[in-house]
């Protein structure tokens, strides 16, 4: 029996006539004599839709025939795949994957929803970020603007405002990602993509050392914040971060009795558990009277396994709660450091990631392996060395920590 071809194909859509004359531009489908069509965000006059259909058509009408174009290959490529066809299984599958290339803001939006219903909240908010930045310095982007001339000149236009290299390298990632998927997906071809070797290099920023010198810490621990105040909140939160292991703040929102024994604090870093499914590495922090003097400061008054150490979260919060009260706790538990940090007169500005950095660095200044620094932190950047080494029992990991505290300092 001889199947029906389903065809695709961008047209002017007389139903709708705009106020300055203009027709949408529309995916049209038509399969068995039904006929559907699908908005692509662009419209023209009849003088217009001539230019663009012709071999020497330019600037603004060009990009327009190069976006209808993608999308009308998009269409086809999909409906080879959809047997048997039906409308709703073409819009099911076709708008996961937007109809409106014509935007970068699309493709970035389409992205951020699935980060977002994988529950990748933090990525997703680096996405959304990256997006509003890109518009700002240019609206309605579409994937042929994005070339090695505006990538240099948003360079350049984001360091004249004050921007730093590494901040523009935050931005940029997630647009060289989308360009990877659109190169992938046959969206642009190759000799359109603009990163790589003789290209566009995204800039990195410098080095810059944000730990703390152990003389440094003990000014932190022996610092007299006002009692009860959210300075003394900022400040015991650091101390904890730091002695556990650089313990990251979301795992610390998300830290429940469960986690708690003993001699020691076991979890597993939320940012990894994604990636490692089935084989996170468990982080363990050895406990010591600092770590107890917190916990029972700060801890909630329930004591179940299922319940949260502290009053940071609450049992009902979803993944999405959890993650904007936890940035928001971060946010003031930074603000806070900061100023200690001023009133201290360090040069680095101190937060929870200065913390994470400097129990690393103080842990192998004491004579730690580096590998134990890697375990500690949860880190799989030395898998190489992982692959062979059996893990660090309590006790040596245990003497190692007391250095972390150990504030007699030598003379000089």
């Amino acid at each position: 029996m001889k199947t029906e071809k389903v065809l695709a194909k961008i047209v002017r859509d007389s139903r709708r006539i705009k106020k300055d004359g203009r027709l949408p531009l529309k995916l049209r489908i038509t399969y068995k004599g039904g006929r559907k069509y699908y908005s692509t965000g662009h419209s023209a006059t009849q003088e217009e839709w001539i230019q663009i259909n012709s071999d020497t058509v330019k600037g603004k009408l060009r990009t327009v025939k190069n976006d209808i174009a993608v999308i009308e290959k998009e269409a086809e490529r999909m409906l080879d795949r959809i047997t048997p066809f039906s409308f709703r299984r073409f819009e099911d599958e076709f708008f996961e994957k937007p109809v409106r290339y014509s935007t970068l803001e699309a493709l970035f939006k389409a992205y951020v929803a699935q980060l977002n219903k994988n529950e990748q909240y933090g990525t997703a908010d680096s996405y959304t970020t990256a997006i509003r930045s890109l518009l700002r310095f240019k609206q309605k982007l579409t994937l042929q603007d994005i070339t090695v001339d505006f990538l240099r000149n948003y360079e350049k236009a984001m360091l004249e405002s004050g921007k730093s290299a590494t901040t523009i390298g935050i931005y940029l990632r997630p647009l060289r990602s989308i360009m990877n998927q659109a190169k992938a997906d046959g969206i642009i071809k190759a000799e359109q993509y603009p990163f790589g070797l003789k290209k566009y290099t995204i800039p990195s920023g410098r080095n810059i050392k944000k730990a703390l010198t152990l003389e440094q810490v003990n000014q932190i621990f022996n610092y007299s914040a006002p009692p009860k105040s959210n300075m003394e909140m900022a400040k015991d939160f650091w101390v904890f971060t730091y002695l556990c292991n650089g313990i990251n703040m979301m795992d610390v929102g998300k830290l429940k009795w469960k986690d708690l024994n003993k001699n020691s604090i076991t979890f597993e870093r939320e940012k990894t558990k994604n990636a490692q499914r089935g084989s996170s590495q468990k982080i363990v922090a050895i406990r010591n009277p600092y770590i107890d003097a917190i916990i029972e400061k700060y801890s909630t008054k329930s004591r179940s396994q299922d319940s949260y150490v502290f009053k940071i979260l609450d049992s009902s919060d979803d993944k999405k709660n959890a993650r904007t009260k936890i940035k928001q706790f971060t946010k003031v538990v930074n603000k806070w450091t900061k100023k200690i940090g001023a009133d201290l007169g360090f040069e680095n500005k101190i937060t929870t990631y200065v913390a994470r950095h400097s129990f690393a660095t103080i842990l192998v200044r004491n004579g730690a392996p580096l590998e134990l620094a890697s375990q500690s932190l949860g880190h799989t950047n030395l898998s190489t060395t992982q692959k062979y080494f059996a893990g660090f029992d309590l006790e040596l990991q245990a003497k190692y920590m007391k250095g972390l505290t150990d504030f007699t300092l030598p003379k000089t």
